[in-house]
């Protein structure tokens, strides 16, 4: 099967080229522009403006960087050869083994994105199973991840100017190492480089879906201010965003023999709760299919018909509702009767309020005409406020009632059940309460990194040619701790509920009932990594009559250590349900590594490269690759690769590791407690990579990627090892697992990215896009295969949400004299609810309808120094599609999946950099 899908991928797109070669034979044979020379571009021409990919969607076939313009000794100018991310070897090609997609930081700003983390999650590959800042119940309050190809974060690596960086001090969903993208300011950011193949065999185990290889700005002079506001249009205050940086830079490297750029930046953006946003403002979605009324409930079971019975006056502004239509009721079966039913809008936010402080140092030095060296320091502290509403404090609620004994280490069940002693029980036997308590739980996180780099690059001149060398020492560093407010204690929750301290329907009546019951809890953690390497390469290691063979060699060691506890509030068991997470885990990875690039015949060229990793917990991997490049004309390239490897498991996999979370699977929705396994495997994988890229002019580039992943031996949980059920049912509240290898996971599909440019009398007008289709994402599921992709079956994953088969953006730009205005349409398809894990009033929708919205950005440079810009995103005020999953359930209220969208509804802002 394996080889039948790879010959019909090849074969596919080798009737695409011939037929693309085809249909555009007279272009390619007079066209000037060869894909081995980026084309040059002056900004102040409208020629530049057409050769320039549109905002938003940047063609893989882009060249990663300007490459240096030298003379030989005849004074004739030669392209110098350029870094690529995703290879060893210097090249003077625009087009390498695998597609990389090259973003520059003008591209992010008119894209009209309000972040980085924004723009990078927009993009087509980024396509699932990834999380950002406005999911509340991520374990990693404030931080934003990225997951190319679908595969959840722990598979993409995310480097600063080559080099590795710590990642964020907690896990994305609770198992998945990521790189917080809202610590990079966008000032400090000259481009960034996508590569959507695998590169185990350069960068590591982690590099298994792609690399994300984000380049600071270096050898500015000068000085450039920029400040811009903005804010949602829609319902309530909307969230309001303020951004100012300032970018400067002295020195010139070639003729001083000196650099030093700095960068500043701040940000501040109010955030939103569901009551700021139309859709979501009434917490009542019955309205839609399958949806049902998410306000807090207080209601008695009646001992008597075992019905819903809702207090005999509604406490804290609550009214009578039905249970047929609330949350909890439904998910007790309890659906005959009535609640009381609490408002907490206010207290649950869609977006967190947050703010953002970035400094960074960059210092070049030239020791000689072949040598450099640099110190790069850079710090940015972020702060982050997530409001969870009051369900976390439902006590009986369906996010398990928990009560932790810190001797036994395990948890129990709070009781609930109110005793006929109770002066406010008006029953006169034992009955059960369902109890909302009025204050609203925060999560305050302050994040904080740091990073700290130098080395030494230059290059030698040996009779076969040059050789480039670079060694770098880097550490950086993840501090985070996070805060919650309003923790129930569980003596004082205790005391209430079995003593008769406080009356539930009149608290009033009893003013210093809810004495001592709210109290603050915390955790803490800290990530490291210090990382030395070195790597040498020429292009020129010998010559042979089909070309140069090209030789790369590298080595690195990196220490890291992850380090997460808990305050006295969880650890003691103090709080009801407490956020039990720990991790405690350190290792040294020792590796080497290769690149031969082989000319076979003229215009075919063969690569091997390979790396072997030591890793001190789970043991040493070979991971090669295998890579062919064909550029038959030059105006067309054609690659195909082959890479096998490894992912060693995370801290939370493998070390001593405990983490709590709301899980859902065959049994319905229930709190795991999840162990790490030290006697865990690393997954194996394999990678397949086909594709093309095309530039029959100056103004057309088009390119298509085949890819497909497996990945065996997959870390996951599977069937509990205990469960505790609800009293006197079948229903799990609360089970244990612990990782294990399971079975494997495979998933391929489509990748294109075209750019088409007009220059006309009335300006430049350039369409531009990248699209991804995702074919199949394949996994075991109780013992069967099934595929996610096009529904929503990987929510049963510890990293699952949705998997919409489309993704994809498409920008029209037109450049006019001093005027700029881009037009982007981004584009997430529809998928099939082929999941639910609970009964529903009215029946659940099969189909989630696809998303589109469009923004707007307009930019001017009429004034001396000044840019002034301005745009809306989301133009159309659309809503992401309603999702009866992501609604009922009391950490998801917001109707959407939140893996997919962000609603911030329309958002308008305006701005201005000056330059000196």
């Amino acid at each position: 099967m394996k080889q039948r899908a790879l010959a019909s991928a090849i074969g596919k797109i080798l009737w695409a080229e011939i037929a693309l070669s085809a249909a555009l034979g007279t272009t390619l044979s007079t066209s000037a522009l060869a894909q081995s020379q980026p084309a040059a571009t002056n900004d102040s021409t409208p020629a530049a403006t057409a050769a320039t990919p549109a905002a938003g969607a940047s063609s893989a076939a882009t060249a990663p960087s300007s490459p240096e313009m030298t003379k030989d000794k005849n004074g004739v100018a030669q392209v110098k050869r350029f870094e690529v991310t995703g290879s060893l070897i210097r090249s003077s090609d625009k087009v390498g083994f695998n597609q990389v997609q090259t973003v520059t930081a003008k591209e992010i700003q008119d894209s009209g994105a309000n972040s980085v983390s924004d723009f990078l999650r927009s993009t087509s590959a980024n396509s699932a199973d990834s999380w950002s800042e406005a999911e509340s119940n991520n374990f990693a309050a404030g931080a934003s991840g990225m997951a190319l190809r679908g595969l959840s974060e722990k598979y993409t690596l995310v480097l600063i100017d080559g080099q590795r960086v710590a990642p964020f001090a907690f896990f994305s969903n609770g198992v998945d190492t990521f790189f917080d993208l809202n610590t990079l300011p966008l000032n400090a950011i000259d481009r960034i480089e996508i590569v959507k193949t695998g590169a185990v065999s350069q960068y590591g185990s982690d590099a298994i879906a792609g690399v994300v290889n984000i380049i600071t700005k270096h050898d500015f002079q000068g000085l450039q201010l920029d400040g811009s506001y903005g804010g949602s249009t829609d319902g309530g205050g909307g969230n309001g965003t303020a951004k100012f940086s300032a970018l400067g830079g002295f020195g010139n490297l070639t003729s001083d023999g000196y650099n030093v750029t700095a960068s500043a930046s701040f940000v501040r953006d109010n955030g939103s709760t569901l009551a700021d946003r139309d859709s979501t403002s009434s917490m009542d979605f019955t309205g839609q299919p399958g949806g049902m009324s998410m306000l807090a409930p207080s209601y008695w079971t009646n001992p008597t018909t075992g019905n819903a019975q809702a207090l005999s006056s509604c406490p804290y502004g609550s009214s009578v509702k039905p249970a047929s239509t609330n949350f909890t009721s439904v998910f007790y079966g309890q659906t005959t009767g009535s609640v009381c039913g609490l408002y907490t809008g206010n207290g649950f936010s869609i977006e967190p309020w947050s703010q953002r402080l970035s400094a960074k140092v960059d210092a070049q030095f030239k020791i000689n005409d072949t040598t450099t060296a640099f110190v790069d320091l850079w710090e940015s502290n972020n702060t982050s406020v997530q409001g969870g509403g009051v369900w976390n404090n439902t006590v009986g609620g369906t996010n398990s009632s928990l009560v932790y004994n810190p001797s036994t280490k395990t948890f129990s069940l709070f009781n609930n059940t109110v005793p006929a002693s109770n002066p406010y029980n008006p029953f006169g036997v034992a009955t059960p309460l369902i109890y909302s308590f009025p204050n609203s739980v925060a999560e305050t996180t302050d994040a904080n990194y740091w990073r700290a780099a130098t080395g030494v690059k230059g290059t030698l001149t040996l009779p076969n040619g040059d050789w480039d060398w670079a060694t770098t020492y880097t550490h950086s560093q993840s501090d985070v701790s996070n805060s919650y407010s309003n923790q129930l204690n569980v003596n004082v929750l205790n005391n209430i509920f079995q003593n008769g301290t406080y009356d539930f329907a009149n608290p009033s009546a009893t003013p210093n009932g809810l004495n001592g019951l709210y109290m603050d809890a915390n955790n803490i953690a800290v990530s490291k990594l210090d990382t030395l390497d070195a790597t040498i390469s020429t292009p020129t290691l010998f010559h042979l009559p089909t070309g140069d063979v090209g030789l790369g060699l590298g080595a690195e060691f990196f220490h890291q250590s992850e380090s997460l506890s808990q305050g006295a509030a969880y650890a003691e068991g103090l709080v009801l349900t407490p956020d039990e997470e720990e991790v405690q885990g350190q290792r040294n990875v020792a590796a080497v590594y290769y690149q031969f690039d082989i000319p076979i015949i003229k215009g075919l060229t063969f690569s091997q490269s390979g790396r072997y990793d030591h890793y001190s917990d789970v043991g040493g991997a070979f991971s090669p690759r295998f890579a062919l490049r064909w550029q038959p004309v030059k105006e067309l390239t054609a690659y195909a690769s082959y890479d096998r490897g490894f992912r060693a498991p995370t801290f939370v996999e493998d070390s001593t590791s405990q983490n709590m979370a709301l899980v859902i699977n065959q049994s319905g929705a229930v709190t795991a407690l999840t162990s790490g396994n030290p006697d865990l495997q690393p997954e194996r994988t394999k990678n397949y990579n086909i594709g093309f890229e095309l530039s029959p002019a100056r103004t057309t580039d088009v390119g298509l990627d085949w890819y497909k992943i497996h990945v065996s031996n997959v870390i996951g949980i599977d069937q509990p090892s205990s469960t505790v059920y609800y009293p006197g049912t079948t229903t799990p509240e609360y089970e244990t697992f612990e990782y294990q290898n399971l079975g494997g996971l495979d998933t391929s599909g489509f990748e294109t990215t075209f750019r088409q440019s007009l220059p006309t009398p009335y300006g430049t007008f350039t369409l531009s896009g990248d699209w991804a289709y995702v074919e199949s994402f394949k996994f075991t599921l109780d013992g069967q295969t099934v595929n996610a992709a096009g529904n929503n079956l990987a929510l049963n994953e510890p990293f699952g949400g949705a998997f919409p088969r489309w993704k994809g953006n498409t920008t029209l730009n037109w450049a006019y004299h001093k005027w700029s205005t881009s037009l982007t349409w981004q584009y997430v398809g529809p998928y099939t609810q082929t999941f639910t894990y609970i009964p529903t009033p009215t029946p659940q929708s099969t189909s989630m309808g696809s998303y589109s919205q469009f923004n707007l950005m307009v930019t001017y440079t009429g004034f001396k120094h000044w840019t002034l810009y301005g745009g809306i995103d989301n133009i159309f005020n659309r809503v992401p599609p309603f999702d009866a999953v992501w609604a009922d359930g009391p950490l998801w209220q917001q109707g959407y999946d939140t893996s997919l969208y962000t609603y911030v509804g329309r958002f308008a802002q305006i701005g201005a950099t000056y330059k000196f």
